[in-house]
């Protein structure tokens, strides 16, 4: 799944410019539009849904259906939206109600139908909530207090792997956490030292981890299913004046793809593929200050899709051919300018959802962009 989240923070610093200038999964195959390519199929707003003024922390695909996203307000309360298609366009509908989550929070959605919530709060430190489709609750802490964190659950959902960036002097780590158990089986310290920006589930086991090294670098690093680092770290930007890693996925034959901000004003971005220790493709993308960067995969690792938005920028969904680094087609998700985030399946090939929102004469709203 989806990876650190760094959307909320990207979403929260730029929705509040918006408001004053008003102005790993696999992914389908989206369907055609009327030139061949996908198209915007609606759009529905999120706030809405819980009643208004809600903040958007994560989106997640579900193994069986519709996306899920989790929502806050700004005191003690979260929601679970499901995001679905229809013939009037997407809906909106409330799952679930949760107590107050931390503005970390990630989702990831299991095989089996349950939700499982990552997350520090105020006074609990950084937990796991498991809610089971029975309704069913469990809460696992981990007994840390990170700044910062990523998540990334394995393929068989038995096992959650963590990053944890930890208060000075203690160094990022690494955990291994059972999740029938609820236990942490293994720790490692982050290597080379830095923060991870998001993490990805190998295919033979253990993780990929794409991390932000003090000297501005965004590397990607694999582990295995022990945390042992596999290989050297690799540059995705080794000739950029700036890396900042953005989120990063792994194909079913081990390819890894990453996106990273590759200049001071976060205009300019980059998505690479890197294969056997080394970049493998290289897609410069152009007008994305505006954009999480989060990067869903097609099921056959052919196919990449990013958002890309800037305040001066359409705001669209691009389609990538990873093997060429052609860029197969565009979708304009707003009018004008807008803020993206995260992008998930829908259903098994019904399409995609990117959510952001629109920076327009209505003001900042979280809001679901269904592709297809």
């Amino acid at each position: 799944m989806p990876r650190v989240r760094r959307t909320a923070a990207v979403l929260a610093a730029v929705l509040a410019v918006a408001a004053c200038t008003d102005g790993g999964n696999g992914g389908p195959s989206p369907r055609p539009g009327g030139d061949g390519g996908p198209a915007l199929l609606g759009t529905v707003d999120l706030d809405a849904a819980v009643g208004g003024d809600a903040r958007l922390l994560d989106l997640a695909a579900d193994p069986g259906g519709d996306p899920v996203a989790l929502l806050r307000d700004g005191g003690t309360r979260a929601w679970l939206v499901e995001v679905a298609g229809g013939e009037d366009g997407p809906t909106a509908t409330p799952l679930l109600e949760l107590p107050a989550v931390g503005d970390d929070a990630e989702l990831s959605v299991l095989a089996d139908g349950s939700f499982l919530v990552a997350s520090t709060g105020p006074t609990s430190g950084y937990q796991l909530l498991t809610v089971r489709p029975d309704g069913q609750a469990k809460v696992t802490a981990l007994g840390q207090r990170p700044d910062r964190a990523a998540t990334a659950l394995s393929a068989d959902d038995r096992t959650l792997y963590a990053a944890l960036a930890l208060a000075a002097p203690g160094p990022a780590q690494l955990l291994a956490v059972d999740l029938a158990a609820g236990v942490v089986t293994m720790t490692a310290p982050v290597v080379p030292g830095g923060t991870v920006a998001a993490l990805a589930a190998r295919p033979d086991g253990g993780v990929v981890a794409l991390v932000e090294a003090a000297e501005g670098r965004a590397l990607v690093t694999a582990y295995d299913d022990d945390l042992r680092p596999v290989g050297e770290p690799v540059d995705v930007a080794p000739d950029a004046s700036v890396g900042a890693p953005a989120d990063v996925d792994v194909t079913a034959d081990g390819t890894v793809v990453a996106t990273a901000h590759v200049s001071d004003g976060r205009r300019l971005g980059r998505l690479v593929t890197v294969v056997d220790g080394a970049v493998a493709t290289s897609v410069e993308l152009d007008g994305v200050g505006d954009s999480a960067l989060d990067v869903v995969l097609s099921p056959d690792g052919a196919t990449a899709w990013v958002p890309q938005a800037d305040l001066s920028y359409p705001a669209e969904l691009v389609t990538i051919d990873l093997a060429s680094g052609e860029r197969t087609a565009t979708v304009a998700l707003c009018a004008g300018a807008a803020v993206l985030g995260d992008v998930a399946p829908v259903g098994a090939d019904a399409g995609l959802v990117a959510t952001g929102s629109c920076v327009d004469g209505d003001g900042p709203q979280a809001t679901a962009f269904l592709v297809g």
